[in-house]
């Protein structure tokens, strides 16, 4: 039986991050989860997964919020921190898997088999790629884009205290704008495969 992988891949807004971690899975036949989190977390309470849904990796307002202790009152940070506990039951069951985003990396921090990549595309790649998929205009997709990888940015610092997308956080950053994301993926299962068999 193969040793346990876990996978986690950060990403900047267009990059195609959620793209290559599909591919992955599909190449390495392990799980991924991403927004699947939220739906097996509140799979039994469709109100609250859509809650979930709407402060999905978004910051923490602290105007609005209050913690005490460990206690916190703010529906952001508990959905997190939902999230970060499913992920290390996950992690605790022995299954290999991909992780998008989340902080992943900092709920598995330490962990052996533990694979922390970031993905990144230049700037006007992901302006594109968010036009096309969201049919906006340049203007509309660079301010989704901007306030994305703001919130994103916000969020991880929060629950890390680390700096978003540097490179000291990940163990591998790759730019699919240089191969596409279908080749980057079939170059980066190369480099897991590798990894994933080493003693």
């Amino acid at each position: 039986m193969k040793k346990q992988i876990l996978i986690t891949i950060g990403r900047e807004y267009g990059s195609g991050g959620h793209d290559l971690a599909a591919l992955l899975s599909q190449r390495l036949g392990i799980r991924m989860l991403d927004r699947e989190l939220i739906d097996e977390l509140w799979k039994n309470d469709p109100e609250m997964q859509q809650l979930a849904q709407q402060y999905d990796e978004r910051p923490v307002n602290r105007i609005l919020s209050r913690k005490i202790n460990e206690f916190d009152n703010s529906i952001p940070h508990n959905v997190a921190q939902r999230q970060f506990d499913m992920i290390r039951q996950i992690a605790d069951s022995g299954e290999s898997a991909i992780f998008v985003g989340r902080c992943a990396d900092h709920a598995l921090a330490g962990r052996p088999g533990l694979l922390r990549i970031f993905c990144r595309a230049d700037l006007g790649l992901r302006i594109r790629r968010i036009e096309q998929r969201h049919n906006l205009s340049k203007k509309k997709a660079a301010l989704l884009v901007a306030k994305t990888d703001r919130h994103r940015r916000v969020y991880y610092h929060h629950h890390t205290g680390q700096f978003w997308g540097h490179s000291s956080c990940y163990d591998l950053t790759v730019n699919t704008g240089v191969l596409g994301v279908e080749k980057t993926a079939e170059t980066m299962e190369a480099f897991i495969r590798t990894f994933w068999e080493q003693d």
